[in-house]
């Protein structure tokens, strides 16, 4: 009788863990709208010229506050160390949500160099990161053509 009880009073305390490991994870959206999320961008076309328009676009649902004035989208041309001076601000804008449909039209300046280049959101303050870091952003790369 002691064994069976020995073994059932294991099994309960087994399923207990389990069972509060399972609540927790619950309690954590795995799916939709998430505070602090990085949505994954894409860019299309890939390459373009300067002057032409380029689609900065995201499937990914993220619960952002969309900041006063809206998104500010920029381009910069790319490649190592750039200095912040190369980047093209406000190329676009856009007030709208990250609800797994967004999507901006952004003008690539006619005047931008031919190479790399990436669009970004310039006013995107939602990752906490140190100062003398380099953190993740909303961001794509594209190539300008000669």
């Amino acid at each position: 009788m002691t064994r069976i009880h020995s073994r059932f009073v294991a099994a309960l305390v087994l399923t207990l863990a389990v069972s509060g490991v399972l609540v927790g994870c619950s309690a954590s959206p795995v799916y939709g709208p998430t505070a602090g999320c990085l949505p994954r961008f894409t860019v299309t076309p890939g390459t373009v010229r300067a002057g032409d328009t380029v689609m900065f676009a995201t499937d990914d649902e993220c619960d952002v506050h969309v900041p006063d004035g809206g998104w500010r989208i920029e381009v910069q041309h790319g490649g190592e160390n750039v200095p912040e001076d190369t980047a093209f601000a406000d190329a676009a804008r856009s007030d709208d949500a990250f609800d797994g449909s967004w999507s901006v039209s952004v003008p690539v300046p006619s005047d931008i160099e031919p190479g790399d280049a990436s669009v970004s959101i310039a006013n995107w303050d939602y990752a906490p990161c140190p100062d003398d870091a380099s953190c993740a952003g909303p961001s794509q790369s594209f190539t300008v053509a000669r």
